[in-house]
């Protein structure tokens, strides 16, 4: 009997250990799950730090770090004097712009699209061309031998602003269009005769940028008017009865405005910074 006493004493004290034991083992292993449930924790809040301020940093380099530019343009340019029907095309056009977009709102819509105003701080368009039609010969020279090739130096500097929109589908790749409007003084030189006037001209364009270097194509328009640089047979303000409708106003005593029509296709790489 006393064996048996003492037999089931050991088995309950061995139970008594093994139910220690194992209340010992869910503390610790309870303890660890915390432990590893913190670090995760903290391992995630880290993470989503990181790759905030990453995303930031990708977002200012995009946007805020590309909003400037510098743009050089070859163009292929037209001049038109609309009273007597003639066009010369150009031998040689080029321009160079420099402004900066401001965005209007500061995160991009579906997380790629900014609206925003362009503001040119200036732009310069210069064009070349050669009449040799006589359409500028002196009036004594007019209608006599071979037209004289008289060259023609036209010239735009302006300010302009408009709207544009910038689409950004993936990293630095960017897609965009705009319209400017551009007040400019206007210079038109013919031969020996030099003629400023003020002009409104609008441009409507588009490019593909890839981080600081994009490319691109607009057309730009706008009408001016000069005094008359012609003379067509002598007409005077005086003899009105010798004019007939339509017919182009010459100069010498006439001092009014003339109308010239400008367009230009200008291709262009743009430098963002």
């Amino acid at each position: 009997m006393k064996k048996y006493l003492g037999t089931a004493i050991v088995a309950l004290f061995a139970m008594s250990l093994s139910v220690a034991a194992q209340e010992v083992t869910e503390t610790s292993n309870d303890a660890n799950t915390q432990k590893i449930d913190s670090l995760t924790e903290v391992v995630n809040t880290l993470s989503s730090s990181v790759q905030k301020v990453e995303d930031e940093a990708l977002d200012k380099r995009i946007w805020k770090d590309r909003a400037k530019y510098f743009n050089f343009y070859y163009a292929k340019q037209d001049l038109t004097q609309k009273d007597a029907g003639m066009t010369w095309k150009s031998d040689l056009a080029a321009a160079m712009a420099m402004g900066r977009t401001y965005y209007l709102h500061k995160k991009a819509i579906l997380g790629m699209i900014k609206f925003g105003l362009d503001w040119t701080f200036f732009d310069i368009n210069f064009g070349k061309y050669q009449d040799e039609t006589g359409f500028f010969a002196d009036e004594e020279d007019y209608g006599y031998g071979d037209p004289e090739k008289i060259d023609l130096y036209q010239a735009e500097v302006g300010m302009g602003i408009g709207p544009s929109v910038t689409i950004n589908p993936v990293n630095h790749l960017k897609v965009s269009a705009h319209f400017h409007v551009t007040p400019s003084m206007s210079l038109l030189v013919v031969d020996s005769d030099v003629n400023t006037s003020y002009g409104t001209f609008m441009s409507v364009g588009g490019a593909i940028a890839y981080k600081a270097i994009s490319i691109g194509v607009e057309h730009r328009w706008g009408t001016t008017k000069y005094n008359s640089m012609v003379d067509l047979g002598g007409f005077d303000e005086d003899y009105d009865s010798d004019i007939e409708d339509g017919d182009f106003i010459p100069k010498g005593d006439y001092d009014g405005k003339i109308k010239w029509k400008t367009g230009a296709t200008r291709f262009y790489i743009s430098f963002r910074y």
